[in-house]
Protein backbone atom coordinates (compact mmCIF):
# COMPACT_ATOMS: atom_id res chain seq x y z
CA UNK A 1 0.00 0.00 0.00
CA UNK A 2 1.27 3.41 -0.92
CA UNK A 3 1.75 5.90 1.90
CA UNK A 4 2.67 9.55 2.28
CA UNK A 5 6.36 8.61 2.66
CA UNK A 6 6.90 9.09 -1.06
CA UNK A 7 9.86 11.42 -0.70
CA UNK A 8 12.13 8.89 0.97
CA UNK A 9 13.65 7.40 -2.20
CA UNK A 10 14.22 8.47 -5.75
CA UNK A 11 15.35 6.74 -8.90
CA UNK A 12 18.73 7.62 -10.37
CA UNK A 13 21.19 6.50 -12.99
CA UNK A 14 18.79 4.63 -15.23
CA UNK A 15 20.58 2.87 -18.04
CA UNK A 16 19.42 1.56 -21.37
CA UNK A 17 17.52 -1.70 -21.07
CA UNK A 18 19.67 -4.65 -22.00
CA UNK A 19 17.65 -7.60 -20.70
CA UNK A 20 16.01 -10.24 -22.83
CA UNK A 21 13.52 -8.98 -25.37
CA UNK A 22 10.37 -10.31 -26.97
CA UNK A 23 7.91 -8.72 -29.35
CA UNK A 24 4.14 -8.29 -29.51
CA UNK A 25 1.84 -6.17 -31.65
CA UNK A 26 0.14 -3.16 -30.08
CA UNK A 27 -0.88 -1.31 -33.24
CA UNK A 28 0.28 2.01 -34.58
CA UNK A 29 -0.17 5.27 -32.76
CA UNK A 30 -2.87 7.74 -33.82
CA UNK A 31 -1.25 10.64 -35.72
CA UNK A 32 -4.26 12.81 -34.84
CA UNK A 33 -3.45 12.45 -31.12
CA UNK A 34 0.16 11.31 -30.68
CA UNK A 35 3.31 13.11 -31.80
CA UNK A 36 5.44 11.55 -34.50
CA UNK A 37 8.54 9.60 -33.54
CA UNK A 38 11.42 12.02 -34.20
CA UNK A 39 13.51 9.11 -35.49
CA UNK A 40 10.90 8.39 -38.14
CA UNK A 41 9.84 5.09 -36.61
CA UNK A 42 6.44 3.87 -35.49
CA UNK A 43 4.23 6.39 -33.71
CA UNK A 44 4.11 5.22 -30.11
CA UNK A 45 0.73 3.50 -29.57
CA UNK A 46 1.15 3.78 -25.77
CA UNK A 47 0.87 7.58 -25.86
CA UNK A 48 -2.88 7.56 -26.48
CA UNK A 49 -4.15 3.95 -26.57
CA UNK A 50 -5.03 2.70 -23.10
CA UNK A 51 -5.84 -0.80 -24.34
CA UNK A 52 -2.29 -1.08 -25.70
CA UNK A 53 -0.92 0.07 -22.33
CA UNK A 54 -2.99 -2.53 -20.46
CA UNK A 55 -1.88 -5.34 -22.81
CA UNK A 56 1.76 -4.27 -22.43
CA UNK A 57 1.40 -4.23 -18.63
CA UNK A 58 0.12 -7.82 -18.81
CA UNK A 59 3.18 -8.76 -20.87
CA UNK A 60 5.52 -7.13 -18.36
CA UNK A 61 3.75 -8.82 -15.43
CA UNK A 62 4.19 -12.16 -17.20
CA UNK A 63 7.92 -11.60 -17.22
CA UNK A 64 8.38 -9.86 -13.85
CA UNK A 65 6.10 -12.08 -11.79
CA UNK A 66 3.35 -11.33 -9.30
CA UNK A 67 2.27 -9.48 -7.31
CA UNK A 68 2.76 -6.82 -9.97
CA UNK A 69 3.53 -3.51 -8.26
CA UNK A 70 5.16 -0.50 -9.89
CA UNK A 71 6.80 2.72 -8.72
CA UNK A 72 6.17 4.65 -11.95
CA UNK A 73 4.83 4.33 -15.49
CA UNK A 74 5.64 6.66 -18.36
CA UNK A 75 5.56 6.81 -22.13
CA UNK A 76 7.31 9.03 -24.64
CA UNK A 77 7.36 9.27 -28.40
CA UNK A 78 10.85 7.82 -28.79
CA UNK A 79 11.31 5.05 -26.21
CA UNK A 80 7.78 3.66 -25.86
CA UNK A 81 6.31 2.53 -22.53
CA UNK A 82 8.63 2.52 -19.51
CA UNK A 83 7.61 0.79 -16.29
CA UNK A 84 9.59 0.57 -13.04
CA UNK A 85 8.52 -2.66 -11.34
CA UNK A 86 9.15 -3.84 -7.79
CA UNK A 87 10.67 -7.32 -7.75
CA UNK A 88 8.03 -9.61 -6.21
CA UNK A 89 10.59 -11.74 -4.35
CA UNK A 90 12.87 -8.87 -3.25
CA UNK A 91 10.79 -5.81 -2.42
CA UNK A 92 13.82 -3.53 -2.00
CA UNK A 93 14.68 -3.98 -5.70
CA UNK A 94 13.15 -2.18 -8.68
CA UNK A 95 13.63 -3.16 -12.33
CA UNK A 96 12.84 -1.19 -15.47
CA UNK A 97 10.96 -2.72 -18.38
CA UNK A 98 10.55 -0.94 -21.70
CA UNK A 99 8.11 -1.78 -24.47
CA UNK A 100 9.28 0.03 -27.60
CA UNK A 101 6.80 1.58 -30.06
CA UNK A 102 7.23 -1.45 -32.34
CA UNK A 103 6.23 -3.80 -29.49
CA UNK A 104 9.63 -5.12 -28.38
CA UNK A 105 9.70 -5.86 -24.63
CA UNK A 106 13.09 -5.27 -22.99
CA UNK A 107 14.04 -5.87 -19.39
CA UNK A 108 14.49 -6.35 -16.58
CA UNK A 109 17.19 -3.73 -16.10
CA UNK A 110 18.07 -2.90 -12.47
CA UNK A 111 17.17 0.61 -11.32
CA UNK A 112 19.56 2.31 -8.93
CA UNK A 113 17.72 3.79 -5.98
CA UNK A 114 18.90 6.61 -3.75
CA UNK A 115 17.57 7.40 -0.31
CA UNK A 116 16.60 11.02 0.25
CA UNK A 117 16.64 10.66 4.03
CA UNK A 118 20.20 9.33 4.22
CA UNK A 119 19.14 5.87 5.35
CA UNK A 120 19.40 2.58 3.50
CA UNK A 121 16.93 1.52 0.82
CA UNK A 122 14.56 -0.93 2.47
CA UNK A 123 11.66 -3.03 1.30
CA UNK A 124 9.35 -0.85 3.41
CA UNK A 125 10.52 2.31 1.61
CA UNK A 126 9.97 0.77 -1.80
CA UNK A 127 6.62 -0.67 -0.67
CA UNK A 128 5.57 2.89 0.24
CA UNK A 129 6.18 3.99 -3.35
CA UNK A 130 4.46 1.13 -5.16
CA UNK A 131 0.98 0.96 -6.63
CA UNK A 132 -1.14 -1.37 -8.74
CA UNK A 133 -0.91 -0.08 -12.33
CA UNK A 134 -4.37 -1.52 -13.07
CA UNK A 135 -5.77 1.07 -10.63
CA UNK A 136 -4.91 3.77 -13.21
CA UNK A 137 -7.79 4.58 -15.57
CA UNK A 138 -6.00 3.69 -18.79
CA UNK A 139 -9.38 3.01 -20.42
CA UNK A 140 -9.78 6.83 -20.43
CA UNK A 141 -6.43 7.59 -22.10
CA UNK A 142 -7.71 8.18 -25.65
CA UNK A 143 -10.59 10.41 -24.55
CA UNK A 144 -8.31 12.36 -22.21
CA UNK A 145 -5.75 12.91 -25.00
CA UNK A 146 -8.52 14.33 -27.21
CA UNK A 147 -9.78 16.53 -24.38
CA UNK A 148 -6.27 17.77 -23.56
CA UNK A 149 -5.68 18.77 -27.19
CA UNK A 150 -9.03 20.59 -27.29
CA UNK A 151 -8.43 22.34 -23.95
CA UNK A 152 -4.91 23.36 -24.95
CA UNK A 153 -6.32 25.73 -27.57
CA UNK A 154 -3.82 24.43 -30.16
CA UNK A 155 -5.42 22.22 -32.80
CA UNK A 156 -1.99 20.97 -33.90
CA UNK A 157 -1.02 19.86 -30.37
CA UNK A 158 -0.12 16.20 -29.98
CA UNK A 159 0.78 14.04 -26.97
CA UNK A 160 4.56 13.70 -26.67
CA UNK A 161 4.75 11.92 -23.33
CA UNK A 162 2.98 11.15 -20.08
CA UNK A 163 4.19 10.29 -16.59
CA UNK A 164 2.39 8.61 -13.68
CA UNK A 165 4.22 8.52 -10.35
CA UNK A 166 1.40 7.09 -8.23
CA UNK A 167 -2.34 6.98 -7.57
CA UNK A 168 -2.61 9.01 -4.38
CA UNK A 169 -4.08 12.53 -4.64
CA UNK A 170 -0.71 14.28 -4.24
CA UNK A 171 1.23 12.03 -6.62
CA UNK A 172 2.52 13.46 -9.90
CA UNK A 173 0.54 12.62 -13.06
CA UNK A 174 0.89 14.63 -16.29
CA UNK A 175 0.20 14.31 -20.00
CA UNK A 176 2.54 16.52 -22.03
CA UNK A 177 1.62 18.05 -25.38
CA UNK A 178 3.54 19.90 -28.03
CA UNK A 179 2.36 22.18 -30.83
CA UNK A 180 4.22 24.47 -33.21
CA UNK A 181 3.73 27.37 -30.79
CA UNK A 182 3.44 25.92 -27.28
CA UNK A 183 4.11 23.00 -24.92
CA UNK A 184 1.00 22.70 -22.75
CA UNK A 185 0.45 19.90 -20.25
CA UNK A 186 -2.60 18.36 -18.63
CA UNK A 187 -2.49 17.40 -14.98
CA UNK A 188 -4.65 14.31 -14.45
CA UNK A 189 -6.02 12.26 -11.57
CA UNK A 190 -5.56 8.51 -11.20
CA UNK A 191 -8.48 7.89 -13.55
CA UNK A 192 -6.76 10.09 -16.15
CA UNK A 193 -9.38 12.81 -15.89
CA UNK A 194 -7.98 16.32 -16.40
CA UNK A 195 -7.77 18.36 -13.19
CA UNK A 196 -5.83 21.29 -14.66
CA UNK A 197 -4.04 22.63 -17.71
CA UNK A 198 -0.57 24.20 -17.57
CA UNK A 199 1.08 26.40 -20.20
Amino acid sequence: MQTAALGTICLIALTACSGASSRATYGAGDANLAAANPGGGTINPFLTNGDAVLRALDGIAGRSGRPFRVTSISADRTNGLMVNVQEPAHHANVDRYVVTPDGTLNGPEPVKLMSLDGGPITAAKVDARTFDPKAVGFANLTATAREAIAKSGYSDARVTEWDIEGILPDDRRFIYLESARARPSAEVNSQLKIVGMHY
